[in-house]
């Protein structure tokens, strides 16, 4: 008898050991799993990935095909298509309660900023965050969680969107949109050591940085865009162009 619990202990160990060797050297695969499963329900929209690649040896790789689908109540095919997003991860944490993100660098993503009545498409995708949070019991801002909050959680030690290109557009252009380029987009060290964030609380610095960055953009245009004139909007967004 002893020697069979013996014998179903070595097993179990065998299991749980080929278990973590898969979580170690598949962390592409489970990224891939985790962004399409979960990413929905803290944004309210679907998101695909195409592909992912990450080395279990470095931590280095990316995300190619990245889409993010408009809320409901717009009109756009998608908020945005992020192109390119390099990742650096810290393998040897992938397995932990905190998760150490080196670096994400979202390159040349495209995005549609449209307004629907009194509020955007990125108003409405942060106004999910932040309700995710608040059921979660999460904080809406980069803060160690509650207690209660659920989820794996990350330090994530630079953070960047280069190159990007926005598409506004709303009912007064009548279909038209102005495409602009955006500032470069900056942050270092969301999470704090050893608590780190939830992927809802770093979605939600993100969104509320996006929108802050596209506001200051379009702040000197503003006083066009109250001519209420679908010429008038026009001419002041293509005054950003300049």
């Amino acid at each position: 008898m002893l020697k069979k619990i013996l014998l179903g202990v070595l097993v179990l160990v065998l299991l749980l050991c080929g278990a973590a060797y898969y979580a170690y050297n598949k962390i592409d695969v489970i990224a891939h799993y985790a962004i399409e499963k979960y990413g929905p329900d803290i944004t309210g929209v679907s998101i695909k990935v195409k592909d992912v690649e990450l080395s279990p040896v470095d931590g280095k790789g990316g995300l190619k095909g990245v889409e993010i689908a408009s809320p409901k109540g717009f009109s756009a095919a998608r908020t945005a298509r992020l192109g390119e997003i390099r990742v650096w991860v810290d393998p040897a944490t992938v397995t932990q309660d905190v998760v150490v993100i080196h670096e994400i660098a979202v390159v040349a993503p495209e995005i549609n900023y449209e307004k629907s009545g009194n509020a955007t498409n990125l108003e409405a995708i942060q106004k999910n965050i932040e309700g995710y949070l608040k059921r979660t019991g999460s904080p809406t801002d980069d803060k160690p969680g509650s207690a209660q909050a659920p989820g794996r959680r990350y330090v994530i030690e630079k953070f960047s969107i280069r190159s990007a290109r926005v598409t506004m557009t709303n009912p007064a252009l009548k279909g038209q949109g102005i495409t602009f380029t955006l500032p470069d987009i900056q942050l270092a060290n969301l999470g704090r050591r050893p608590q780190g964030i939830t992927a809802g609380q770093a979605a939600n610095i993100v969104t509320n940085a996006l929108i802050s960055k596209i506001a200051t953009r379009l702040l000197t245009n503003i006083d066009l865009l109250r001519k209420g004139g679908t010429e008038g909007a026009i001419d002041a967004l293509k005054s950003l162009l300049k």
